[in-house]
């Protein structure tokens, strides 16, 4: 079991501020789909038409943004941080 923790409107569609999903080391590929089996609506936000990432929520492993790594290939390790943010704007 893997603890995600998520921000802002991530928290208000999962109804909690973290997600514990049935995930121990895989892809992010892998951890989007077992997003997808406890908090659909979540998965639904990440993924494109294509099933890639969208930028609409960014995954960080370690406080690093899945984009700068391997994108969808990047490898998560059972000890691994995760976490889930939707883009910030202000002006």
């Amino acid at each position: 079991m893997k603890t995600v923790k998520l921000f802002a409107t991530l928290r208000d569609l999962a109804g909690a501020k973290t997600l514990d999903i049935p995930f121990e080391r895989g892809s992010v590929r892998d951890l989007v789909r077992a997003i997808g089996e406890v908090c659909p609506p979540i998965a639904a936000k990440m993924l494109d038409e294509q099933g890639q990432l969208n930028g609409v929520v960014h995954i960080l492993v370690n406080g690093r943004n899945v984009e700068w790594l391997q994108g969808m290939d990047t490898s998560i390790e059972a000890d691994d941080d995760l976490i889930l943010i939707p883009p910030a704007a202000g002006g």
